[in-house]
């Protein structure tokens, strides 16, 4: 009997979730280790920024850390009420005079880890845990080159055993009433709300800076400095090492422009803590925000190349992404059908167009476990009561499958191009590869009149272009190398930019082109992911 004749695919069927959060039960059995996660593992390692695009893998990959070590602590951006600090009155008034707030940033980024740690590895839980704490630091540390951290443990241990939220609460307070006794002892009764702003004198606005800067300038980083060396020297046991995981920071957890600032003070901690050879944080960042922060929060004399040891670049090969597909088809069938090892050949056509079955799914992929498990996913939706996936199946599925993927895309880059969806329709019923000048002047002219007219107080940089080529002061043409551009950045489009070159991707080569290396003689290869919702002509 053939293995297909064992088994029928049932409605409830499929190989995983499209959000690790809710793909447990496959995680655990079907983890595919790429070497990541030994890397990962060792404290040594530079790497602490795993970095990806949305379904990469990021939160899979930390969930597999907290699975083969004991000491993970995670921390959710969500459960840190840093939406306390973008409600205080008094440090938005002050960000609008421009008083950089980063120090205390860091100092809260610092708080928490150093805390955490510490909490855990002294078992922290009651006022008697932290009355024990407190006395085992002062016996381990007499000497005077600890005391300021000393000093900092006791005036904070009280709080040790609180919740994360209640401590960022009380450090945001403590700079809430300095700053505002500094300012108001040189300017009484001055309102820090937008018309209190508006009142002030250039003069008192820069006395206003000068005062709130010098406070926050004086917050306890010297002080967590000193701790986070003493932390080094308490946790020191190479056989228990602790790892602070921090994810989902592209969640809306808080206003846009304070969250950038505040990544950007996390990444300096990250760097700040790692001399602390027993412990290590991770953060899971998508290379879409990491770029929004740095672009955001640049300042003078800042090296990004700096920082790229950090990153953990997370990339899939063919075989690799072969191996998560055939791990998880299975995990299905033997859960209820066969003892045998059963892969996709078992259950797939061979060839589809004269290509084999397998490359014409990964072709429709952006090299992610999670574009392969949907894509399958939407395979066995159409197989219930069958043995096997048909060519038929494969086919409609894909229509599907090429929607939900345009739509993850926007999604994915809203933040910087919240009408991508809308000038992808550029691109509809075109040949899979064309010349750059196949968008001809006129069509970009009579599509930003009417985008513009249905879209006229959007600030996006696309409708920005598109207002600019309305009034006559940006060429079509220019903007329509803005627009392949941000196509190739998002991955919609690959682009040949030389006859003697091969395609580039964003996701597999350059993450960036500029709008100056494209010209007429660009050929533009539309995303085969994408082909069935534009209309693309497949020939």
């Amino acid at each position: 009997m053939s293995k297909q004749s064992r088994y029928r695919f049932r409605k409830i069927d499929n190989i995983g979730a499209a959000d690790a959060q809710e793909d447990e039960q496959f995680l655990k059995t079907c983890f595919i280790d790429t070497g990541d996660l030994q890397m990962l593992r060792d404290c040594s390692d530079p790497h602490h920024f795993v970095m990806g695009r949305t379904g990469s893998g990021k939160t899979a990959l930390l969930r597999q850390l907290k699975e083969v070590e004991g000491r993970v602590i995670e921390v959710q951006p969500q459960s840190l009420a840093l939406a306390y600090i973008s409600n205080s009155s008094i440090l938005n008034f002050l960000s609008q005079l421009g008083v950089k707030l980063d120090i205390f940033f860091r100092l809260l980024w610092r708080h928490i880890f150093t805390v955490e740690i510490l909490k855990y590895h002294f078992n922290i839980r009651n006022e008697a845990d932290k009355i024990s704490f407190v006395e085992k630091i002062k016996n381990l540390f007499r000497d005077k080159q600890h005391t300021q951290a000393l000093e900092y443990l006791e005036n904070w241990g009280k709080m040790f055993w609180e919740e994360t939220e209640y401590r960022i609460k009380e450090l945001t307070s403590k700079l809430e009433t300095d700053l505002s006794a500094s300012i108001l002892t040189k300017i009484p009764g001055i309102t820090f709300t937008n018309e209190g702003l508006q009142r002030l004198t250039e003069e008192e606005k820069q006395e206003v800076i000068q005062r709130a800067q010098h406070v926050v300038n004086q917050v306890q980083i010297r002080q967590l400095s000193d701790v986070i060396d003493l932390v080094n020297k308490v946790i020191t046991d190479s056989q228990k090492r602790y790892y602070i995981v921090i994810d989902r920071l592209d969640e809306n957890w808080i206003e846009d422009s304070l969250r950038y600032r505040l990544v950007r003070a996390l990444i300096e901690t990250v760097r700040d803590f790692r001399k602390v050879e027993q412990a290590k944080i991770i953060v899971a960042l998508r290379y879409d925000l990491l770029d929004r922060v740095f672009r955001i929060t640049r300042d003078a004399g800042f090296q990004e190349e700096k920082y790229e040891s950090m990153y953990l670049n997370l990339r899939w090969t063919k075989e690799q992404l072969i191996n998560v597909l055939d791990t998880r088809i299975d995990f299905l069938i033997k859960q209820s059908y066969t003892l045998q090892k059963v892969t996709h050949k078992d259950i797939l056509p061979k060839l589809i167009k004269g290509q084999p079955i397998i490359d014409y799914i990964l072709d429709r992929t952006m090299m992610r476990p999670r574009d392969v498990i949907l894509f399958f996913n939407y395979c066995i939706a159409l197989a219930t009561g069958s043995p096997e996936i048909t060519t038929q199946m494969i086919k409609q599925s894909e229509g599907e499958y090429s929607r939900t993927r345009l739509r993850s895309l926007a999604d994915e880059w809203y933040a910087d191009y919240p009408q991508l969806i809308k000038f992808s329709s550029l691109l509809k019923n075109r040949r899979k590869v064309f010349s750059v000048t196949e968008i001809a002047e006129d069509e970009i002219s009579d599509f930003c009149l009417t985008f513009v007219s249905d879209h006229l107080d959007e600030k996006d940089s696309l409708s920005i272009g598109a207002k600019k080529v309305v009034d006559c002061t940006l060429s079509p043409l220019d903007f329509r190398k803005e627009i392949i551009r941000i196509f190739y950045r998002v991955a919609l489009v690959g682009l040949k930019l030389e006859s003697y070159e091969v395609v580039s991707w964003s996701i597999t080569g350059r993450p960036s082109i500029s709008p100056a290396e494209i010209n007429d003689k660009t050929r533009v290869s539309i995303h085969p992911c994408f082909w069935r919702t534009l209309g693309i002509q497949d020939n």
